[in-house]
């Protein structure tokens, strides 16, 4: 995890393709797919300490879309992880570990 003062920054999430080298050109949903859950990741980062309304809803959207257990839709987080070959139960566990390496007034939990 890359630190920085205050909040976890960057996770450390590294996709196939980054980590093997491209193999094939990522398709056009592909790249949608990793826009998306990397907007979910930034909500969590920049808005768990929010307290104004705005900055609360995206932080409790963005929660509640990691935390679904739902794979019938193409953009659901499950979903994603399995098209981009990540480990769901992992992004999530290096989520929480990251949310709870700093003292926060609001933890990211499962259930």
């Amino acid at each position: 995890m890359t630190e920085a003062p205050g909040k976890f920054s960057q996770l450390d999430i590294l996709l196939p393709s980054q980590h093997y080298g491209r193999s094939h050109k990522s398709t056009p949903e592909q790249r949608l797919m990793i826009a998306v859950l990397h907007d979910a990741l930034d909500c969590v980062e920049k808005y768990r300490f929010a307290t104004d309304p705005e900055g609360r809803r995206l932080f409790q959207e963005a929660k509640k879309w990691l935390l679904a257990d739902e794979a019938d839709w193409p953009y659901s987080f499950e979903c994603i992880c399995g098209i981009l070959d990540l480990d769901s139960a992992a992004v999530l566990q290096h989520i929480l570990v990251a949310t709870q390496a700093t003292a926060e007034p609001q933890r990211l939990r499962c259930g």
